[in-house]
């Protein structure tokens, strides 16, 4: 999975690199705007940083022999997390020439991503969080225009983990079993867009998507270990300060910016990868839940978007319209039945969303945005089988649609592709994140419901996609 995601990354660099930003003259009857020529904006030099952001983990997790590598329960967990995150760091860029930055950085995060460690011989829940982490690395960007960076970056990361203290499925009530705080190591990969909002001041967006090895996790009084591999996915906001000193860099002259209008329909379509989230509770079909304590399980994977709307730059500087999208989706997971030590892999297959969107344009040719709406999503069917080994069971559930609201935000630009796409073409990065309403999964027997399973999933994406504007 991991070199899927290096893939898409690369081709989103590609697509950086391809981005000249004067896809601009649209000939429309609606008001074009036009803004002075803007000044060089200096980017070599350096920087501090501080934000907040949001996040998600999942982590495949095993059962296996205390001190050993051997298994004993074997099937693949995928367990979840999700919270908030505070971070600060510092940093370098140097300005090689009139499009291309690049520089070092290393940056440090406080956070309570809260999720569960699950120990299925015990069926034992407990809840651990990611609580700090940290990163050093490395970046490149090509500037769309001479206040606006868009970014690659990756490099080596380290988070932390915290222990807890398990508590029966079933009640609640403590096991007497604990497990350690741990730290576990990786790399990350992610991008972003950086924009000049003030003399010295920037506003930075960036995704970030961390790989950690796996960690043995031993319980105490030893009992088992937790083979625990997760991976985290992030978004964060963040104001850049930069002191523009170190090595002195030319100073190049930006070209005179062209009009450019956003008012119009368009068609947009795209690839993305998103992580999901699912508090799970299960018992007997029509009777109290029998795991009462909710599990949150997980998945991750990748999709595809069509999309189309409609915007109207009403100011200089704002623009606001509506759109509709549609997703084709592989997002695996778990579907966990805890009661019965039965599980099978869910994911999400499809999705859709409705909703209006509001701009600021930092620059004629880039637009920052947040956007909001209604959101459907549809989870496949699965044949259970046993947790310990994999053994088919004769209970499966249906596929399920759930329905609920989503907020996000994103950045779009002019590129026309070193000049062969010709005008009305643009490049979208967007991350959006999706809270559905609980639904009940019926698990049955040869047709008989038997269990039913509380499922109530929360989605976080994010895509890139190439975006025509008809006007």
């Amino acid at each position: 999975m991991r070199w899927k995601l290096v893939g898409f990354l690369a081709a989103a660099v590609v697509l950086d690199v391809a981005q000249s930003g004067f896809a601009a003259d649209m000939p429309t009857k609606a008001p074009v705007y036009k803004a002075p020529m803007a000044a060089g904006t200096p980017w070599t030099g350096f920087y501090v940083n501080g934000g907040i952001g949001y996040g998600m983990w999942a982590a495949d997790t095993t059962l296996n022999l205390p001190g050993t590598s051997n298994c004993i329960f074997c099937e693949t967990q995928v367990e979840g997390g999700k919270g908030w995150l505070a971070t600060i760091g510092v940093g370098y860029d140097y300005q090689f020439s009139p499009k291309i930055v690049a520089g070092v950085f290393g940056d440090a995060s406080v956070s309570s991503l809260k999720g569960t460690l699950l120990d299925v011989n015990l069926t034992g829940i407990g809840e651990i969080k990611q609580t700090s982490s940290w990163a050093a690395g490395g970046r490149v960007g090509w500037l769309v225009t001479p206040q606006t960076l868009s970014y690659v970056n990756g490099g080596y990361t380290s988070a932390r983990f915290s222990g807890t203290t398990l508590v029966s499925a079933f009640t609640g009530l403590p096991r007497d079993v604990t497990t350690p705080a741990f730290t576990t190591n990786g790399w990350f990969l992610g991008g972003g867009v950086e924009t000049s909002v003030a003399p010295n001041w920037f506003w930075r967006t960036e995704y970030r998507y961390a790989y950690y090895s796996n960690k043995l996790i031993a319980e105490s009084p030893i009992t088992f270990d937790i083979n625990f591999r997760p991976t985290v996915q992030t978004v964060t906001s963040q104001i850049v300060y930069k002191f523009n000193g170190g090595m002195p860099a030319p100073v190049y002259p930006a070209a005179p910016v062209m009009a450019t209008n956003w008012t119009g329909f368009y068609a947009n379509a795209g690839v993305g990868y998103g992580l999901w989230n699912a508090n799970v509770t299960d018992g007997p079909t029509g009777a109290p839940c029998g795991i009462c304590v909710a599990q949150v399980a997980g998945g991750k994977g990748y999709l595809g978007v069509v999309g189309a709307g409609y915007d109207w730059q009403f100011a200089p500087v704002w623009v606001a319209g509506v759109f509709g999208d549609f997703d084709v989706s592989s997002l695996k997971g778990t579907l966990p039945d805890l009661g019965a030590l039965f599980y099978g892999t869910t994911k999400e297959t499809s999705a859709w969303a409705g909703g209006a969107r509001l701009g600021w344009l930092p620059s004629p040719q880039t637009m920052t945005y947040v956007n909001g709406g209604y959101t459907g999503a549809r989870f496949s069917g699965t044949n259970m089988v046993t947790i310990a080994n994999g053994t088919p069971v004769a209970f499966s559930t249906p596929a399920t649609t759930f329905s609920g609201w989503f907020v996000g935000g994103g950045v779009e630009t002019t590129f026309d592709f070193f000049g062969m796409l010709g005008k009305g073409w643009f490049w979208r990065n967007e991350y959006r994140y999706a809270s559905y309403g609980n639904k009940t999964i019926t698990n049955s027997s040869g047709g008989v419901p038997t269990f039913d399973i509380a499922f109530k999933p929360t989605v976080q994406t994010l895509t890139s996609l190439v975006v025509f504007k008809f006007n």
